[in-house]
């Protein structure tokens, strides 16, 4: 199950840095973005390394055992700092950010060489790619490795919880802030794996062991990854996503109002804006639909109220006595008692029968609607009990 965590993070990181090039590309001089690109680069690259047959592949190529596990980590070192530097050139003026982030790429590098150093004094040198710590744990130079390693994850990653959690706060775009949000919530899911390596040095001390929470640590590492990921993209892709889906709900809201506001205009033409399209042709309508599902509705209410001289009030209330032995209510009961009038009126137009104006069909026993999606959604349930 591991590996398929660790190449979902590959491919999420890889996909995202992908998308932010693209970005890059129109924003060369955004250092922000830039660090941003680094951080996707280095994940993905961290992830595919972890996989077992990367691992050995990478060990036999460099002739050292387990040197995979260093590039691995130094990745990971890399892109927690890669973080840090894009908050600072969020939070920062451009010339205390410039400054701060030399601190961080010299605190980095120094990090890196500590675990290069540390991680030559290991001993033994047995290639283990699916227990690595665990095999390790016991050495003082591994001890002192993990330390190093664990102490700046735990750290980068508590401040990205912190500050995009408060940035979330104040964002003034909904994406945005949903965005924020996600990479927290990741940010926070990771500590768990940070939480479980803690607990595999103090536990040479204290004499415990986590040896059953390794499964634990891995999900958490790579799923609060991957949310990360997901977190500092969203901005970009979420709107469009949140396009399609509306586009979509408007599409299926448009096709299943068509029944209805068919039988309203050929009863009485006048309320279409433009010529009435063939089934087929409004089927493939795709283009400006949330205008077109505007002006279906509209068209439909106008069908009502021309319909009002031809609806006899006892249609409407059999109609209520017979959805509420049906076991109508709420909505349900008022879209079958206006789908049944409709009915009833469209009959009476085309033989010529009127009601007086004082017992016209009024509309009162339809519910009042807040905006035109509630008024939408109820009129799709009257085109559904009208089929």
């Amino acid at each position: 199950m591991i590996p398929a965590f660790h190449l979902l993070g590959a491919v999420a990181a890889w996909a995202g840095l992908f998308y932010k090039c693209r970005a890059l590309r129109r924003n060369p001089g955004d250092r922000a973005l830039l660090a941003l690109c680094a951080v996707f680069a280095l994940s993905g690259l961290s992830f595919f390394v972890s996989l077992p047959p990367v691992w050995v592949l990478v060990d036999r190529l460099a002739g050292v055992p387990n040197i995979a596990a260093l590039l691995a980590q130094s990745c990971v070192v890399a892109l927690i700092v890669g973080q840090q530097t894009v908050l600072t050139h969020w939070a920062r003026p451009p010339e205390t950010a410039r400054r701060l982030v030399r601190w961080q790429l010299a605190f980095c590098a120094t990090a890196i060489a500590a675990l290069v150093v540390l991680f030559c004094l290991l001993t033994p040198a047995r290639q283990r790619p699916k227990d690595f710590t665990l095999y390790y744990v016991h050495d003082p130079y591994y001890i002192a490795y993990l330390s190093v390693y664990i102490g700046i994850y735990l750290a980068g990653e508590i401040n990205v919880v912190r500050a995009c959690s408060g940035y979330a706060r104040v964002a003034g775009r909904t994406w945005l802030r949903r965005g924020l949000l996600v990479t927290a919530a990741g940010a926070f899911l990771t500590l768990g794996y940070g939480a479980v390596r803690a607990g595999n040095i103090l536990g040479i001390a204290f004499g415990f062991d986590l040896r059953a929470w390794e499964t634990t640590a891995w999900v958490c590492g790579d799923v609060g990854s991957a949310l990360t990921l997901v977190g500092w993209t969203l901005p970009g892709w979420g709107p469009r996503v949140a396009a399609a889906g509306r586009w979509v709900t408007a599409y299926r809201r448009h096709r299943r109002l068509y029944p209805l506001w068919s039988a309203l205009h050929r009863a009485v033409p006048s309320i279409a804006l433009a010529p009435a399209r063939s089934a087929l042709a409004d089927r493939l309508a795709v283009r400006q639909l949330e205008f077109r599902l505007y002006r279906r509705v509209i068209e439909i209410r106008d069908g009502q109220l021309a319909l009002r001289a031809h609806a006899a009030p006892e249609t409407v209330t059999e109609a209520l006595r017979e959805g509420s032995r049906a076991g109508l209510s709420g909505d349900a009961l008022s879209a079958h008692a206006e789908a049944v009038r409709i009915r009833a009126a469209l009959t009476a137009r085309a033989q010529g029968r009127t009601v007086p104006a004082e017992e016209s069909g009024a509309l009162d026993h339809c519910p009042a609607h807040p905006d035109l999606a509630a008024e939408t959604a109820w009129l799709v349930r009257v085109a559904e009990a009208f089929r």
